[in-house]
């Protein structure tokens, strides 16, 4: 079984927020890193990076979060 996670190499995401393009599409910016394993607090590894991705929605008006 394939985990999301390791599909989209996207772990310890947190904090995030919502914004529009310049072109009128919803985005979602939040901080992930690349790779699962860390040594240490998490709290505390500095490794997480700035992410953005675009939000799409359906016919029905609910947010799809996929990649």
């Amino acid at each position: 079984m394939i985990r999301l996670n390791d599909l989209w190499r996207v772990y310890g995401p947190g904090h995030n927020s919502f914004s529009v393009s310049e072109d009128g599409k919803d985005l979602v910016i939040y901080h992930a890193r690349s790779y699962e394993k860390i040594e240490g607090d998490p709290l505390y590894d500095p490794n997480r990076h700035t992410c953005v991705m675009e939000l799409k929605w359906d016919e029905d008006g609910n947010p799809i979060f996929a990649f």
